[in-house]
């Protein structure tokens, strides 16, 4: 049964994480494992999607913050198809689908026709950007400036060696005032429409500050162009640049200071 298989930017599972499956090599044949032939949606066994969109939509586009990868595959002789997913004890990845177009552009059907080649650019655009294509802090810095002077924010910034370190400053200090200013801008909007670009269970496990930036981005854009909201501001201005030239993560860590 050939299908499609979506893997997190380092190759683990986007949805139970752990480590990576293996080494990214193709074709490559994965361990065989125990297959559960019930009627259920899903269960135990290699789980992949006979359409590439309905892989994506399932996994979501950056679900550890960063581009998902989509494999080609192809499923074993006891391969089984339970709703929208596939199941088998053996899979083979064949190889990456490296043009998301068409796939997002299947995806993004749903959209009203008259914003859908507009939602389907951005979301490519916020898939190379959560990439971290290049690196150059200089841009990082201007990206920010932008994105707090866009929100009226007359923030400093500070650099950390590292996510975690940001992450650890952001629960020491008062920032949960701060993130409230830094959210506000586009949370109480974004909360409000349902959104179609990130796996919400995981996304909310795992606190993914960049998966925030840009589903708050889209989802406000299509609300206010359904004029759902109004909302005129573009949320993309400066972070998604920043994001773009190699920023992990950018949240609050102390009174007026965007770590």
């Amino acid at each position: 049964m050939d299908g499609y298989k979506v893997f997190t930017h380092d190759l683990r599972s986007p949805i139970q994480g752990g480590a990576p499956v293996w080494c990214g090599t193709t074709p490559h044949e994965l361990p065989a494992v125990e297959l559960d032939t019930s009627s259920d949606d899903s269960g135990a066994g290699w789980n992949f999607c006979r359409e590439a969109n309905v892989a994506l939509r399932i996994a979501g586009l950056w679900p550890d913050g960063r581009q998902s990868r989509l494999f080609r595959v192809v499923g074993g002789a006891d391969s089984i198809e339970r709703g929208d997913k596939c199941r088998s004890s053996t899979l083979t990845v064949l190889d990456e689908v490296t043009d998301m177009r068409p796939a997002i552009t299947a995806l993004s059907q749903p959209f009203d026709a008259r914003f859908r080649a507009e939602m389907i650019h951005e979301q490519l655009a916020w898939m190379e950007a959560l990439a971290r294509p290049l690196r150059d802090e200089t841009s990082i810095q201007s990206g920010l400036r932008e994105a707090l002077t866009a929100r009226s924010l007359p923030w400093t910034l500070r650099r950390f060696e590292s996510a975690s370190a940001a992450r650890a400053a952001w629960c020491a200090s008062d920032a949960w005032c701060a993130w409230a200013a830094w959210c506000a801008w586009a949370a109480s909007d974004a909360w409000g429409v349902s959104d179609a670009w990130c796996a919400s269970d995981a996304w909310c496990a795992r606190a993914i500050w960049d998966a925030w930036d840009a589903w708050a981005a889209l989802t406000v854009l299509y609300a206010s162009r359904m004029g759902w909201i109004d909302h005129r501001h573009d949320l993309t201005v400066g972070i998604r640049e920043a994001y773009r030239h190699g920023l992990e993560i950018a949240i609050p860590t102390g009174p007026n200071e965007l770590g």
